[in-house]
């Protein structure tokens, strides 16, 4: 069986972009998951509390004299 150098070529191409596709997505998804890991649990603590006339169910009252 005769193989043209051509298609030759165009596999290690393909290998080539298989390879270089799947470990640029290892070296994202592993960046990505150490991001998630090294979170701060407490980032809310520092922001403003806004005050609103909602009630403790989330339920603004449009009618309440101030």
């Amino acid at each position: 069986m005769y193989l043209d150098p051509a298609f030759g070529g165009m596999i290690l191409q393909i290998i080539l972009a298989l390879v270089v596709v799947g470990g640029t997505m290892i070296f994202a998804m592993r960046r990505k998951a150490k991001m998630l890991m090294n979170k701060k649990q407490d980032i809310y603590e520092d922001q403003p509390v806004v005050k609103t006339d909602a009630s403790d169910d989330g339920v603004v009252d449009m009618l309440k004299e101030d």
